[in-house]
């Protein structure tokens, strides 16, 4: 069955780019505009798989004439500052960015969405100011305080990062990675008991992650329950990407060498 109408290309395009398969969306959203040509969305998708198959020049020129035909999207200039941030043009990033902030004030996932855009090129300075946005739009909402905390940390200012990894962490307690950043945090100021305490706390059936993981190992923590032991060395493996080191001794030989930032 063809496909009739201009959201249908939509539909499939983005849904091939969720797939990770840009270059077929970007072949999809191309039929479209050539069948529905000035169709703001698939302008729009056509960006995206851009961005995606790192075309950032191209999808540069597509966001900016959005930009003017479509002024004030918050979307559009999210994804224009990420094609900048891409390009290394962070002045434009930044501007396009506090437009788009300007017309989200109360909209905390927008927010938190353009502060992660920054995070993501460790741009982490210019990142906080849209979670510290976002928190004040939206105070009881653990994500926000969690990327302010990340932020806060690989900037080291460890007061402020403690401060509000804790309130993610209480807002919602099953925000395991949130209390893996707050572990590492706490064995690198060398606060030991506290941060194995936390790490301690966190299932060994949820993702982990690698600086976490060495940090828990590396304070002298295995489980002895036989079961428990068999889970570690899977979440070990797959995690750490090869079998565990035979015997506690190895293990905390191989990790005390090779402890990463707890934000690489």
């Amino acid at each position: 069955m063809s496909i009739q109408s201009s959201e249908e290309y939509e539909k499939q395009g983005l849904s091939l780019l969720h797939s990770e398969r840009p270059a077929e969306a970007l072949a999809v959203f191309a039929e479209g505009m050539r069948r529905f040509p000035g169709d703001a969305d698939l302008a729009m998708g056509t960006a995206m798989a851009r961005l995606g198959m790192g075309d950032f020049i191209h999808a540069t020129e597509i966001l900016e004439r959005l930009s003017v035909s479509h002024p004030g999207s918050a979307e559009t200039l999210q994804a224009l500052a990420e094609a900048y941030l891409a390009r290394g043009m962070i002045g434009e990033a930044v501007r396009a960015a506090n437009s788009a902030a300007d017309g989200a004030k109360e909209d905390a996932r927008q927010l938190s969405r353009l502060g992660r855009s920054f995070y993501s090129w460790r741009r982490y300075r210019e990142a906080v100011p849209y979670y510290e946005l976002a928190t004040e739009a939206s105070p009881d909402w653990s994500e926000a305080w969690f990327g302010l905390g990340a932020c806060r940390w690989a900037l080291n200012q460890a007061a402020g990062a403690e401060s509000a990894l804790r309130r993610a962490a209480r807002l919602d307690p099953k925000d395991w990675q949130a209390k893996q950043f707050l572990g590492c945090l706490l064995c690198d100021v060398g606060r030991k008991d506290e941060a194995r305490g936390m790490l301690e706390a966190v299932p060994l059936d949820v993702p982990w992650q690698r600086p976490a993981l060495e940090r828990l190992v590396a304070l002298s923590w295995w489980p002895s329950d036989e079961k428990r032991a068999r889970r570690m060395e899977d979440l070990w493996r797959g995690t750490m990407g090869g079998a565990a080191p035979r015997g506690m001794t190895d293990v905390m030989a191989e990790v005390s060498g090779k402890m990463d930032g707890p934000f690489a």
